[in-house]
């Protein structure tokens, strides 16, 4: 998306800033519509293979709100997928020891399996995205990425509700 005619006259580091916003937010979009296909195609749905996703590496669980703070979802949204991933059998929902109020979330055996099935057409579909890319670039990206994420949670721009 380089060198897109504009009509703000700006100096060259503005420029780029914009190129990198303006970019970002389409590869976004078609990132987030590759994946939507991807989980068609493979026959999973997306949020919910998501939330195995956050899951899979946390063989203790994660509370609702630890789970929903890390995908960003409201409590009442995330519920009702953890419900259907509970009612399928890929979770289970255990009341807090000490806190009956939380909820801590577990995968359970058929949740790793569907990850685990889904993760083949994924990494798959990884590999062809960054084929080309070198891990230095991936690296700086990343950093670049998980600074803007911050600002965007933390900082005077901050997203309101996150």
């Amino acid at each position: 998306m380089s060198q897109r005619p504009t009509l703000l006259s700006l100096d060259q580091r503005s420029a780029l800033q914009l190129d990198v916003a303006m970019t970002l937010m389409v590869t976004a979009k078609r990132w987030r519509l590759r994946v939507a296909d991807l989980f068609r195609e493979s026959g999973h749905t997306g949020a919910p293979t998501v939330v195995l996703y956050f899951l899979a590496d946390e063989p203790k669980g994660l509370t609702l709100s630890e789970l929903a703070n890390r995908m960003e979802l409201s409590g009442a949204s995330l519920t009702r997928l953890v419900q259907r991933l509970e009612k399928d059998g890929m979770v289970s929902r255990r009341r807090m020891i000490g806190d009956g109020r939380s909820w801590l979330i577990q995968m359970e055996p058929a949740g790793r399996a569907e990850i685990e099935a889904f993760e083949i057409h994924a990494a798959a579909m990884r590999d062809r995205m960054f084929e080309g890319v070198s891990d230095e670039d991936m690296a700086a990206a990343l950093r670049v990425l998980k600074a803007l994420a911050e600002k965007l949670t933390h900082g005077p721009d901050a997203a309101p509700g996150i």
